[in-house]
């Protein structure tokens, strides 16, 4: 994306609202998504929380995929607003925009001071500089703490010593030029706020969906995943908190609760307290957790799979692939064996669940993925996901980009449409096949209905006999 100079003069406006501090979050958002963006949310709770001083602050947050977002709305806003500090969030599907909302700023408010942080930033390197340039400190790492009292410390006219950058992982354009970029940083969770119980992200009554988070980080090192990375280790919130958000969520009637772990099945001890809070609670609402399917045959995991089969429990799980030598590729160690008793498990109990699979994966042709698809298919879980693969910054999948021939769509640097095993055009053709699946296992849960799935062999034969004429 290109901010010309004619569309920036239509951001001009007469009208000013001045604030100190201008947090503008560009998201993608999904139908059921509340307004704000959890993400935000907690570095909203904990800002204002910690905040020193009277800083005026706003945070907004834009909707990427609605059809009436259009950029110079930002552009306007950061005009009228006229802050002393600009704090942007990196992720995959903003960065077409940011780095041109950063420009503009800096030219038409050269004074500004502009505070990136995000995954993008997290997992980028020392070239953050060269991509993001007008960026005054980037946040390396979970932001809540170290974007606060980077706050207060300007807003005290202090300026950022090297001890205070170090320990916070923030970094200068200046530290990064001379190759310094390894530090993120880790919060310890229990110092947060509860955007929910500090009514950051309010709640309606008979609210129909939320998203909750109850542990952050994960053990598994995928190399298409940006959680390997060091420094991101595995960490819970404090039951404490978790059960007085229970409580608030039933006392709202809340419809249906998506848990946004990595892997909620991790640690018995901890996941384990929570279903027993569920269950003495009463709360009455659905809940969707991400698992993974090896850890249902620990011995703890036939306890579980009963408190699903008592309770509105919806199961999600990334396989990814059932190809030994693409899950060895991706470092993602699946056990076949154990994945298959664990389905058996889930029929067993009478579970339902959803099964995810990437295609695009290191040594993956049309016909490898196919293989998968079957056998996920032949697993009969009540929803089937498919998704293209992300090379996401700072990954291992991301270093070997270009020895295993992936090449990208111009319009987002992450989205591959071409791999040294798979062609662009099987890579259209499959991404509008994953669209139609995808949609209708999300219409087949939202209606508690059962999905006959397509056999894919059929409908790329078909298609191939269509466009060959015969």
């Amino acid at each position: 994306m290109q901010i010309t100079n004619k569309r920036a003069d239509k951001a001009r406006s007469s009208k000013f609202n001045q604030v100190d501090l201008l947090f503008i979050s560009l998201d993608w958002s999904r139908p059921k998504d509340q307004r704000r963006p959890l993400a935000m949310a907690s570095i909203e709770a904990y800002f204002r929380k910690n905040q020193i001083g009277d800083v005026k602050a706003e945070f907004k947050n834009y909707n990427l995929n609605s059809p009436d977002f259009d950029v110079r709305d930002v552009l306007k806003v950061i005009d009228e607003s006229r802050p002393k500090f600009l704090a942007l969030g990196g992720y995959i599907w903003n960065e077409k925009y940011v780095p041109d909302i950063v420009r503009w700023a800096k030219v038409h408010h050269p004074e500004i001071i502009i505070i990136l942080g995000g995954p993008q930033v997290t997992y980028g390197d020392h070239n953050l500089a060269k991509e993001y340039p007008g960026v005054d400190y980037f946040v390396k790492g979970e932001g809540e703490v170290p974007f606060t009292e980077l706050i207060n410390t300007i807003s005290r006219c202090e300026t950022p010593d090297r001890h205070f950058l170090v320990k916070y992982a923030i970094y200068t354009p200046e530290a990064l030029k001379r190759g310094e970029c390894t530090r993120t940083f880790t919060v310890d969770l229990d110092k947060l706020e509860s955007p929910y119980l500090s009514h950051i992200l309010p709640v309606e009554q008979n609210q129909a969906f939320v998203r909750w988070e109850t542990l952050r980080g994960c053990p598994y090192r995928c190399s298409f995943c940006q959680f390997r990375l060091a420094g991101h280790k595995t960490a819970e919130i404090s039951h404490g908190r978790l059960f007085r958000e229970l409580e608030y969520f039933k006392e709202k009637e809340v419809q249906e609760i998506n848990v946004l772990d990595p892997i909620f099945n991790l640690r018995a001890d901890h996941y384990l307290e929570i279903c027993k809070k569920i269950e003495a609670s009463g709360i009455r609402a659905r809940f969707y957790f991400q698992c993974r399917l090896e850890l249902l045959c620990r011995k703890e995991g036939k306890q579980f799979l009963e408190f699903c089969r008592n309770h509105d429990v919806w199961l999600e799980f990334g396989v990814q692939t059932f190809q030994e030598k693409e899950s060895k590729a991706i470092d993602r160690g699946n056990n076949y064996p154990k994945i298959g008793q664990a389905v058996e498990l889930l029929h067993q109990f009478n579970v339902p669940f959803d099964l995810h699979l990437i295609f695009g994966l290191p040594f993956q042709s049309l016909d490898n993925f196919l293989s998968s698809y079957d056998r996920a298919r032949d697993a009969c879980p009540r929803g089937l996901y498919l998704f293209p693969l992300n090379v996401l910054k700072g990954t291992e999948l991301y270093l070997k980009r270009d020895e295993w021939g992936y090449k990208f769509d111009t319009e987002d640097n992450n989205i591959f449409m071409q791999s040294g095993w798979m062609g662009k055009r099987e890579i259209i053709g499959l991404k509008k096949i994953a669209e139609d699946i995808n949609r209708c296992s999300k219409q087949a849960r939202d209606s508690d209905g059962l999905l006959q799935f397509p056999d894919l062999r059929k409908i790329i034969k078909n298609d191939l006999c269509r466009e060959g004429g015969t």
